[in-house]
C-alpha cells in the first residue's frame, strides 16, 4: 500500500491536471494535441518500466498514460488503483538469477498475446487470454513460481498469479 501512495505522489496532480474535458481521453482514443503532456516520472518507471517512453496528464483523479507520439491513451489509472485494499505494488519477488533464467529459457520468437490493457501490477489478464507454464527448469530454480503463468506482450514476460489472473510481476524482455 505505501508504495502504490507513493507511486500516487509521483505524479504531478497540480500542473498535470486538464479541466474543461470535452474529449474522449479512454484507452484506444487519440486526445487532441493542445493537451499538454508531462513524462511520466523516474520513480513510476522503476516500478513500471514499460511507461519510459510515455507521457501522461490527470482529469479529475484519473492519470492517463499517452504515447506522444500519436497522443494514444494507453492506459489510464483510476483512484481504485492507488486505493484498493489489499493490492501489492510488489507482488512476487524474484533474484536476477531467477530473472535472467526465466528471460533466457523463453524463446525470442514466442508469440506474444494479443492483449490491449495496462500490464501493471495487480491488473487482471482476461479469462480468454492464454497463459502458459513455465518450463521444468524455471521451477526447478524457482519453486515460488508454481502458481503462476506468464504470457509475453509488448516485449515484455509477464507473470500471472493463478489464484485471480493478477499480474504479479512485468520482466523487460531485454
Amino acid at each position: 500500500m505505501q508504495d502504490r501512495e507513493r507511486l500516487h505522489r509521483s505524479f504531478d496532480f497540480e500542473h498535470a491536471r486538464v479541466s474543461n474535458v470535452h474529449f474522449d481521453y479512454h484507452v484506444g482514443r487519440r486526445i487532441p494535441r493542445a493537451v499538454h503532456l508531462f513524462p511520466v516520472p523516474q520513480e513510476v518507471i522503476t516500478f513500471f518500466p514499460y511507461y519510459r517512453s510515455y507521457s501522461y496528464f490527470v482529469v479529475g483523479d484519473e492519470i492517463c498514460i499517452v504515447d506522444p507520439s500519436t497522443y494514444e491513451v494507453v492506459d489510464t489509472i483510476d483512484e481504485g488503483y492507488w486505493r484498493a485494499p489489499g493490492r501489492q505494488v510488489a507482488g512476487l519477488r524474484l533474484s536476477s538469477g531467477q530473472i535472467a533464467l526465466i528471460r533466457d529459457s523463453i524463446p525470442r520468437d514466442f508469440p506474444e498475446a494479443d492483449v490491449r490493457l495496462r500490464l501493471a501490477l495487480g491488473a487482471d489478464i482476461p479469462d480468454d487470454v492464454e497463459l502458459y507454464d513455465f518450463p521444468q527448469i524455471v521451477l526447478d530454480r524457482a519453486p515460488e513460481l508454481q502458481e503462476f503463468r506468464f504470457l509475453v506482450a509488448d516485449w515484455q514476460i509477464v507473470i500471472v498469479d493463478l489464484r485471480d489472473r493478477s499480474i504479479a510481476l512485468v520482466i523487460d524482455r531485454a
